[in-house]
């Protein structure tokens, strides 16, 4: 059997760059795992006793009931919300069912590379009186959402035959009820990519609730995380503890479902 040099390097490159993207969160894993006597004695050795006990503690000195309820809340709202409004946007302009539907499209793309503007967004947050508030911060995150989603479902929405639009307007299926069940439905895969790359977005977000959000009790994990590291930024094995409670959800989470997160990314693409 013929080895391919061409495919040895490029399994060698590979292996390389996971090993450099794996090797901080194993890394930290090991400290979490340490006591804190054993990190300040030996950081970079392997632990020679497991501390479950650091991530116990990490969840009740932390606070981490209340944060991690705040980021379940925010990302799950965050991500349906974007879906929906993202889908009732993309298809009328796919389909061309209002005047400037290009315009439009070409807005929301153009919007992907754009600063955005702290300050002016701000002040709108003040007026509109969204400073503090679960459904202001929920509507902000699934405004600068829209853009990406909106581009994703275009392509998807495009590559649905416009005789299925006939036939059920002949069949008397209303606009949104065509929308939600007919082309929702088709366009699955895209959804769940949008889906999944907001809610993505939306756990990692810690900007946004430090300048939206200043009441303790309303932020998210990453944002909790931070004032934890403030209170004990002499214990690392709890903090590494702690690092690792807000990122495993989301590597489990990509681990299972990354698969779908590519080929509904790769096949927009191609439909597009």
């Amino acid at each position: 059997m013929k080895i391919n040099k061409n495919h040895l390097w490029a399994n060698a490159v590979l292996m390389l760059v996971a090993l450099g993207m794996l090797g901080p969160m194993l890394l930290v894993l090991n400290v979490a795992l340490k006591s804190n006597t054993e990190f300040l004695r030996t950081p970079l050795t392997l632990t020679q006793s497991l501390q479950w006990e650091n991530f116990r503690l990490a969840w009740v000195q932390a606070d981490m009931e209340i944060y991690f309820k705040n980021s379940v809340l925010f990302t799950v709202l965050v991500a349906v919300g974007t879906c929906v409004i993202a889908t009732m946007a993309a298809y009328p302009i796919a389909r061309n069912h209002m005047k400037g539907a290009n315009f439009f499209y070409l807005l929301f793309l153009s919007s992907l590379f754009l600063p955005v503007g702290l300050v002016p967004l701000l002040y709108v947050m003040q007026y509109l009186g969204f400073m503090n508030s679960y459904p202001g911060f929920i509507l902000l995150k699934i405004g600068s959402s829209l853009s990406i989603s909106i581009f994703i479902l275009t392509g998807f929405i495009k590559s649905v035959p416009k005789e299925m639009d006939e036939a059920a307007a002949i069949d008397g299926c209303g606009y949104l009820r065509y929308i939600f069940t007919i082309v929702f439905a088709l366009i699955k895969p895209a959804a769940f990519t949008v889906g999944m790359l907001i809610a993505i977005g939306t756990w990692n977000d810690f900007i946004s609730p430090f300048l939206f959000l200043t009441y303790k009790e309303m932020r998210p994990l990453t944002a909790g995380l931070y004032l934890f590291f403030g209170q004990y930024s002499t214990n690392w094995t709890i903090l590494a503890a702690g690092i690792i409670m807000v990122a495993f959800p989301l590597i489990v989470a990509f681990v299972f479902l990354q698969r779908f997160i590519i080929s509904g990314i790769t096949s927009g693409a191609l439909k597009g």
